[in-house]
């Protein structure tokens, strides 16, 4: 019997495929029955793996001994190791594998699912907090069986976890997955950017799915409507087959917009840009007829090594999108390391540990911290550009004086390269702050283009990755309208050119309200491009 339930937000498509499992680590734990007679070498594996990961504890454990401030963690992890030697986990495990006939991974992940359930069910806070450590003391376990990370050839395959990071969504396109679902994350979330960006079908905010699907069942992810459907009926199955057939009608009748220009019926110009991130949507966004760039976030490239990338490194990046997009405009985003990205690249920039990072040092504050890297970065631009139209975008602006700082960095960037070439500085305005200040912004700015999805999040103070208050996250709200509204009167005022950037930009309901205000151009998901590309020409 097929059981169905909804999501907080999707990122497009319709996907029949056979659920895959991931562990908090995004590890697969693998699955397969076993023959009776191989039950006794399963059992040794499994209690050898248990040998290996004490072992290794213990040697971590007496590295700690000789640190100053191992009081802490020495007691956790000497619990962890009496839990290895637990005979309930050993006893539980060998009875699954010797009377299911199933593998050791796949035994030790359901006596451990028992566990967890058992703490979870706990009154007491301290004991039920010890979940955590069940966890961990499997992650170890498994790791001494030999168990990888998201591996390719995964076609067909749907992944559930918890959460996934933007370049899990990258990882998981380029090897083919057929679509994703994650329990937690809300509709403007980074990753769901980054999905309807590749075009990889996904569902965040759904909940019950977990507590009911089991690997290798079949799961019908309607990503249009924001369904899910666990083992679909044969009738399921028949309507999910016509809908796909008219979705796949109504997206070939857009492509035709691919070749048209970005006008109104009345002439107006309005270029419709891409938002991309990395150089495999270039192309994505060429077959879609994109206008240019419109914003190309740079953070990417960083989140891909431990290590800083170098100006060389970076200016070959750069150079790539420059030339796979020909004669069209480009505008580079300057390193933004939000609050979604922090964690992965704080070795980066020292000692910061603020408690809010989405509020606190961030975008070009952080840069203007770490002078050496802004300066590095507005090399790598300015020298790959030449003969093409590029622009630089400056994030998280509050102040004139920011903006100016930039500047000053990229004029001494353009001078030691010998660049002559007029490169645009341009101002996102993305906090509120900027927008009640966008008169004295728009002095000091070759243009502005408006970080809609922040600029909504801020306003309203609601966290576009919590599907919790998700249902706050509005942009057709008065103070939304009003903080877009003071940013194009002031660009208009000063003649600068200003784009309306995000997911409010491939919005069709807006198209005419951004008509209206004149704003100079639109930058969304490349995949929205046609459809709001048909309205354009209706208007």
């Amino acid at each position: 019997m097929s059981q169905q339930g909804h999501a907080v937000a999707g990122s497009g498509g319709l996907v029949l495929g056979v659920v895959q499992k991931l562990d908090e680590k995004h590890h697969i734990i693998p699955e397969y029955k076993i023959e009776e007679h191989q039950a006794e070498a399963e059992v040794r594996r499994f209690l050898q793996a248990i040998l290996q990961a004490r072992s290794s504890l213990q040697d971590e454990m007496m590295l700690l001994k000789e640190h100053p401030h191992a009081n802490e963690l020495l007691p956790i992890l000497e619990s962890h190791h009496l839990m290895l030697s637990d005979p309930e986990l050993q006893a539980g495990t060998k009875c699954f594998i010797e009377q299911e006939h199933i593998n050791a991974e796949w035994a030790l992940k359901r006596c451990l699912h028992g566990f967890e359930q058992t703490f979870e069910h706990m009154e007491d806070v301290y004991l039920k907090s010890r979940k955590a450590d069940i966890i961990q003391v499997g992650q170890r376990i498994f790791q001494c069986l030999d168990v990888s990370p998201l591996a390719v050839n995964q076609a067909q395959s749907i992944m559930l976890a918890a959460d996934f990071a933007p370049s899990d969504v990258v990882t998981m396109w380029r090897d083919g997955v057929a679509g994703f679902v994650a329990s937690q994350g809300g509709k403007d979330s980074h990753t769901m950017i980054v999905a309807r960006g590749v075009g990889l079908t996904g569902l965040v905010g759904a909940q019950g799915l977990f507590e009911q699907a089991e690997d290798g069942d079949i799961l019908l992810l309607n990503a249009e409507e924001n369904t899910w459907v666990i083992n679909p009926s044969p009738d399921e199955c028949l309507a999910y087959e016509t809908q796909q057939h008219d979705l796949d009608k109504k997206r070939d009748a857009l492509q035709a917009y691919a070749t048209q220009s970005s006008h109104s019926r009345d002439g107006f110009y309005l270029p419709l840009l891409a938002n991309i991130e990395f150089e495999e949507e270039v192309d994505i966004a060429l077959q879609y007829g994109v206008d240019g760039i419109g914003l190309f976030r740079t953070e990417f490239l960083f989140m891909q090594s431990d290590t800083l990338p170098s100006e060389a490194e970076q200016a070959a990046y750069y150079k790539k999108i420059v030339q796979g997009m020909g004669d069209k405009p480009v505008t580079f985003r300057l390193l933004d390391v939000g609050a979604d990205k922090l964690a992965h690249v704080q070795t980066l920039f020292g000692d910061y540990d603020g408690e809010n990072p989405a509020l606190g040092l961030r975008g070009v504050r952080m840069l203007l911290r770490r002078p050496e890297i802004l300066k590095a970065q507005l090399r790598a631009i300015v020298g790959c550009g030449h003969t093409s139209e590029i622009s630089i975008l400056v994030p998280m602006v509050v102040s004139v004086e920011e903006m100016q700082a930039v500047r000053t960095l990229l004029e001494e960037a353009k001078l030691e390269l010998n660049i002559q070439q007029n490169i645009a500085l341009g101002c996102m305005i993305e906090v509120p702050a900027a927008a009640l200040i966008a008169d004295d912004l728009a002095k000091v700015s070759d243009f502005f283009s408006i970080g809609s999805n922040d600029l909504v999040q801020y306003g309203l103070a609601v966290d576009r990755s919590d599907e919790h208050v998700g249902y706050l996250y509005d942009a057709n709200h008065e103070a939304i309208k009003r903080l877009i509204q003071m940013a194009v009167d002031a660009a208009n005022q000063q003649h600068i050119p200003i784009t309306v950037c995000g997911e409010l930009a491939a919005n069709t309901a807006w198209t005419k309200t951004f008509l209206a205000m004149r704003v100079s151009g639109l930058s969304m998901t490349a995949r929205h491009v046609l459809a709001v590309r048909k309205q354009l020409r209706d208007l």
